[in-house]
C-alpha cells in the first residue's frame, strides 16, 4: 500500500485553485463589509483585543486578568494566551513599518483569514488519507459553501474559535491516516494538545480522538504501535508544554474546568504517557491485555477527577447563580439550546443539522458495508457527538459543519465514481452535493419560516461616537450598563464595567441584575455596594427589556419610562439612543 493515495495535477490545480476561492471569499467579504481594521462583532472578539493591547502596555505574559471587569479586583479570565501568539507575532511584524495602532488593526484583520489556511490544510490532509484526487478535488467542493465568507475567518475575528477549528481539522486529517504513521499521529497528538490548552469548547472533541487512537491500538495491535506511541508521547509533552509556558506558576496547583489547569495537566500527561507507555511494551501481547492496560488508564484518570476535581465531572452552569443563569446565560444566543423558541427557530435548526445527519448517517452506512470502516468509525462517533452538542448550544454548529465534510465529500466521490463506471445515474453526485450544502437544508424551513428582518443594532445606537467620546470625558469610575456592552466600552474607553458576557464574571453580572431589578429606592444602595460610579441606559437592548418585564417597578424599567430617580445625573447631552449617569454621593 503506498504511503498516500496518488493526486494528478489536474486535481491538484483544482483543489487549489478551490482552496484559493475559499480564501478569497474572507478577504473580499471583509473589505466590502468594512471589517478590514476593527475587531468583529461579537464580544469575545472585542475582548480579545482589550486582553492583547493589556499585554502590549506592560501586563504580565502569565497575567489573565481583566481588572477593568467586574467587582473590585478584576476578573481572572479562563482565556489562553496561545491565541494571542499569532496576532502578537503579526505585530511585531508590521510595527516595523507602520504605527503601533495601525499594526495592530493590521494584525487582527489579516490573521482571522489567514487561520483558514488551517482548516484547508487539514481538510487537504485528510482527504489524501480518504482517496484519489477525486476525493480531494469534491472535498474542496463541499467545503466551498460551509467556509465561503464564513464569519469566524473574516477580519476581525480574533476569538479563538477559527484557531480552534483548525486545530481540529488537522487532528482529524492526520489521524485518517490508514497506515498510522508516527509523524502524522503525532502531528494529530500536538493538534490536540494545543486544543486542550486554548478552551474547553473542543473537550468533547478531543475525547473523541483520544479514544479512537487508544481503542484503534487496542484492538489493531502491533500495526498501531508505533503511531500510538507517538500520538500519546506529543498528546502529553504539547499539554504539559503549554501548561508550563501560559500557566502563572502561582497557578500551578489550582483547579479550574474551564481552562487549563493541573487537573487537565494530570489527565492529559497520564493518559498520553499512559497510553505510549501501554503501545510500548505490549507489541505482541494479545488484545486483551492491551483493552486491560486502557481500562487501567482510565480508571486512574477517573480516580483523580472524582477525588481531585468532582466539579469538573457536573454541569458547569449548575455553578452560576439562579439569576445569572436564567436572566443573563439564558438570553446569549450562542448558548442557547438549538430548539429554543426564536423566530428563525427552524431555519437555523435545518442549516445547522442537515449536512451533520447526512454525513453521520452516510458513515453509519458505510461501516455496514464495509467501505474504509476506520474512518467511517471516527466520522461517526464525531458526528454523533457533534449532534448533541448542537441540540445543547448552538456555538457547536461550526464544529459539526467542519466535521461533516470529509465524510460527505468522500460519499459524493463514491457517487461520483459509480456513475462514471455506469454502475448509477452519470449526474446522481449532484443530489450528493446538494445534500452536503448546509445552505440549501433551509430552503424547506423558508416556506414555514418567513425571513424576519433583523432588528436594529441596539449597541451600535448607544454606543455612539458622541458617547464614546463623553464616556472618554468623564473621569474614570465604574461602569453599570448592559453586559453585552462591557466589551466594547473597555475596548473603546479608560473606564471599568461591573459586567459583561463572560461566566467567571458571575458576581459583577449577578449585582447588574440585582441593582436594575430592584425599586429605585434600593437599587442606589446596590449599586454604592458594588462600587458603581456610572449607569449607562441603553433602551433596545432585548436583555434590558426582557429584565423590564420581569421586574416592571425595578430601576431599569423606570428608566424606560424616563423615570430617573434622584440619585442618578444625567451627564452631557443625549448621545444617540444612550443616556449616562453619574451616581450622587448619596441618596
Amino acid at each position: 500500500m503506498s504511503e498516500d493515495f496518488p493526486i494528478s495535477r489536474a486535481a491538484w490545480r483544482w483543489a487549489l485553485g478551490l482552496a484559493g476561492l475559499i480564501l478569497a471569499s474572507a478577504v473580499v467579504w471583509s473589505l466590502a463589509d468594512g471589517r478590514f481594521g476593527h475587531p468583529g462583532p461579537d464580544g469575545d472578539d472585542v475582548m480579545r483585543l482589550v486582553q492583547i493591547r493589556d499585554f502590549l502596555a506592560g501586563q504580565g505574559w502569565f497575567d489573565m486578568h481583566q481588572y477593568r471587569l467586574g467587582p473590585e479586583g478584576g476578573t481572572l479570565m479562563h482565556w489562553s494566551r496561545i491565541p494571542d501568539v499569532p496576532i502578537l507575532a503579526l505585530y511585531a511584524v508590521f510595527d516595523l513599518f507602520l504605527s503601533s495602532d495601525t499594526a495592530l488593526m493590521w494584525a487582527i484583520s489579516v490573521w482571522p483569514p489567514l487561520s483558514l489556511l488551517i482548516v484547508l490544510a487539514g481538510l487537504i490532509l485528510g482527504a489524501r488519507h480518504l482517496g484519489n484526487g477525486t476525493v480531494l478535488v469534491f472535498t474542496m467542493i463541499v467545503a466551498l459553501p460551509v467556509f465561503l465568507a464564513h464569519f469566524r475567518f473574516l477580519s476581525g475575528s480574533i476569538d479563538h474559535h477559527n484557531l480552534q477549528l483548525g486545530l481540529l481539522a488537522v487532528a482529524i486529517g492526520a489521524s485518517l491516516d490508514p497506515l498510522r504513521r508516527a509523524p502524522r499521529l503525532a502531528l494529530s497528538g500536538i493538534m490536540l494538545g494545543l486544543s486542550v490548552a486554548i478552551g474547553a469548547e473542543t473537550y468533547p472533541f478531543i475525547g473523541v480522538l483520544c479514544a479512537f487512537h487508544a481503542l484503534d491500538w487496542a484492538w489493531t495491535g502491533t500495526a498501531a504501535r508505533k503511531g500510538t506511541v507517538a500520538f500519546g508521547l506529543a498528546f502529553a509533552g504539547t499539554i504539559a508544554v503549554s501548561f508550563f509556558a501560559t500557566v502563572a506558576p502561582s497557578q500551578w496547583g489550582a483547579v479550574y474546568c474551564d481552562t487549563l489547569s493541573i487537573v487537565s495537566l494530570c489527565g492529559g500527561v497520564i493518559g498520553g504517557a499512559g497510553l505510549a507507555l501501554g503501545a510500548y511494551l505490549l507489541p505482541e501481547r494479545n488484545r486483551n491485555a492491551r483493552f486491560a492496560v486502557l481500562a487501567g488508564i482510565a480508571l486512574v484518570c477517573a480516580i483523580l477527577f472524582v477525588f481531585g476535581a468532582p466539579q469538573c465531572l457536573e454541569n458547569p452552569l449548575d455553578a452560576l447563580p439562579e439569576d445569572v443563569r436564567t436572566l443573563w446565560l439564558g438570553n446569549v444566543v450562542e448558548a442557547r439550546p438549538l430548539l429554543a423558541p426564536a423566530e428563525d427557530r427552524w431555519r437555523f435548526a435545518a442549516y445547522a443539522l442537515g449536512t451533520s445527519v447526512v454525513g453521520l448517517t452516510i458513515s453509519l452506512l458505510a461501516i455496514a458495508k464495509g467501505r474504509q470502516v476506520r474512518a467511517n468509525l471516527l466520522f461517526a462517533a464525531l458526528l454523533g457527538i457533534a449532534v448533541l452538542l448542537v441540540l445543547y448550544q448552538i456555538r457547536f454548529y461550526a464544529f459539526a459543519h467542519l466535521i461533516a465534510v470529509l465524510p460527505t465529500a468522500l460519499w459524493c466521490a463514491h457517487v461520483f465514481a459509480e456513475g462514471r463506471q455506469g454502475r448509477g445515474s452519470q449526474v446522481a453526485y449532484l443530489l450528493a452535493l446538494a445534500l452536503s450544502n448546509p445552505m440549501l437544508w433551509m430552503m424547506p424551513a423558508l416556506a414555514l419560516e418567513p425571513v424576519v428582518p433583523p432588528e436594529p443594532d441596539a449597541m451600535a445606537g448607544c454606543l455612539t461616537p458622541q458617547m464614546v467620546r463623553l464616556l472618554n470625558d468623564v473621569p474614570p469610575g465604574t461602569i453599570v450598563a448592559g453586559a453585552n456592552l462591557g466589551g466594547q466600552i473597555l475596548a473603546d474607553t479608560p473606564q471599568r464595567v461591573l459586567s459583561g458576557n463572560y461566566h467567571r464574571d458571575a458576581a459583577g453580572i449577578g449585582d447588574a441584575l440585582a441593582a436594575f431589578s430592584a425599586p429605585p429606592s434600593e437599587a442606589g444602595t446596590l449599586l454604592r455596594e458594588a462600587g458603581a460610579d456610572y449607569v449607562l441606559y441603553c433602551p433596545g437592548v432585548p436583555e434590558d427589556k426582557i429584565l423590564s418585564k420581569l421586574h416592571p417597578d425595578g430601576l431599569l424599567a423606570g428608566l424606560a419610562n424616563g423615570q430617573v430617580p434622584g440619585w442618578l445625573q444625567p451627564l452631557g447631552p443625549e448621545a444617540g439612543e444612550g443616556r449616562l449617569y453619574r451616581l450622587s454621593p448619596r441618596d
